[in-house]
C-alpha cells in the first residue's frame, strides 16, 4: 500500500516543485515567464490520492495576476470510461 501512495509530505514537495517547473504564458499579454506567488495544495480525502493545486501567478511585463486550480484525480480504470472494444 506504501508504494501506491506515498509519504503526503514527500508528495507535497514533489507537487509543488513539478508545478513551480511548469512555464506558463500569460493570458494577457503572452509572456513566458511568468512568477509564481503563491501554492496551495489541497487533498481531497475522500479518495486519498486526489487533490488540487491552487497558484497566483504575476506578470512581470504587463503586471496582470491570474490565479490558476490544477485537480488530479489520481489513477482511473481507463477499462471503466472507454470502450476498448473498437
Amino acid at each position: 500500500m506504501s508504494e501506491e501512495f506515498p509519504n503526503r509530505e514527500e508528495d507535497e514537495e514533489q507537487i509543488k516543485n513539478s508545478f513551480s517547473s511548469i512555464k506558463f504564458s500569460c493570458i494577457r499579454c503572452g509572456l513566458r515567464d511568468i512568477e509564481i506567488n503563491e501554492i496551495e495544495l489541497y487533498h481531497k480525502e475522500e479518495t486519498g490520492s486526489a487533490f488540487y493545486v491552487t497558484a497566483l501567478l504575476y506578470c512581470r511585463r504587463c503586471n496582470h495576476r491570474f490565479h490558476m486550480k490544477i485537480l488530479d484525480q489520481g489513477l482511473r480504470n481507463t477499462n471503466v470510461y472507454f470502450n476498448n472494444k473498437l
